[in-house]
């Protein structure tokens, strides 16, 4: 009796689990305020529509760029096309110098050099 016992709560706390994870997989539809029109027709509301696009230039620039070795290079890089007759000591201390500033200027490289698309938020 204790055998079948034991099974039972071992299918019970699985099935519990299975409940609590589904759960949370499982998207819900109450995500913005619904606008029902005349017709009979749902609209979700102009908030609720608006999606996640991409990092900003400034995000990329210091999470994807700055903030690691390899970000650092990969601009290092790209920075071939842009320069010329430039030596690669000159181009280090120009990337590790606007990694450091953080300003205006990371910007506007950055979205002239990875922005090729215009996809990136300004």
């Amino acid at each position: 009796m204790s055998v079948y016992d034991k099974g039972m709560m071992h299918t019970l706390i699985f099935g519990m689990l299975l409940v609590l994870v589904a759960g949370r997989t499982v998207p819900s539809d109450d995500l913005g305020e619904k606008v029902i029109k005349p017709n009979g027709v749902v609209t979700r509301t102009e908030e609720s529509l608006r999606q996640y696009s991409g990092p900003t230039v400034y995000q990329f620039a210091i999470h994807g760029l700055c903030n690691h070795r390899f970000g650092k290079v990969r601009f290092f890089r790209a920075l071939r096309n842009h320069f010329h007759n430039i030596s690669d000591d000159m181009k280090i201390a120009f990337v590790l110098d606007i990694c450091k500033r953080r300003d205006q200027m990371l910007t506007k490289w950055v979205q002239e050099i990875f922005d090729n698309d215009g996809m990136f938020d300004s």
